[in-house]
């Protein structure tokens, strides 16, 4: 088992929770395009 300071895994924690923003952010991107799609199919 690997042990780790706080600061390595603060450090950890901060990438992890900057790669989750990035991946929210596109997919929220993705579900307007998608939405927008749709829209224009219905009309």
């Amino acid at each position: 088992m690997i042990t780790l300071s706080d600061d390595e895994v603060a450090l950890i924690r901060s990438i992890l929770i900057a790669l989750r923003a990035i991946k929210v952010r596109d997919i929220d991107r993705a579900l307007v395009i998608l939405s927008q799609g749709e829209r224009r199919e219905a009309e």
